[in-house]
């Protein structure tokens, strides 16, 4: 992996952790900190195992300048590690980071209906 790859990821994304491990097997405490953190979100996320190819991690640190994991990435931005994740957490900053993330999810799905309402007075027409 290159760190055009974690990038590609990173935007590809809106919420991506990168950890020691599974979602269903956490290989760290700080690892499964952060996991445990972002399910409670109730957004979809990537989990990228940065166990399961020697060339993630090095990738990764390149590309964020972060030399620890885990690495929470919200809205294409590293947010931090697991102490910082659950700071922001508890704070209630986090919450709203990843809603402005997906904030383009809720008006698309908002305004998909009037689309539908605005074809159908024009095929009434």
């Amino acid at each position: 992996m290159t760190p055009q790859d974690v990038e590609r990821i990173v935007k590809s994304n809106r919420l991506v952790l990168f950890m020691k491990g599974t979602r269903l097997f956490p290989r760290c405490g700080f690892s499964a900190r952060a996991l445990a953190v972002l399910e409670q979100l109730g957004k979809p996320f990537e989990v990228v195992d940065v166990l399961s190819d020697p060339t993630i991690r090095p990738a990764l640190v390149a590309y964020s300048g972060w030399p620890t994991t885990p690495q929470v990435f919200v809205g294409g931005e590293l947010v931090g590690g697991s102490d910082i994740v659950l700071e922001l957490y508890h704070s209630g900053e986090l919450q709203q980071k990843v809603e402005a993330a997906f904030a383009d999810d809720e008006s698309a799905s908002q305004q998909e209906p009037s689309a539908v309402e605005s074809t159908g007075e024009t095929g009434g027409a």
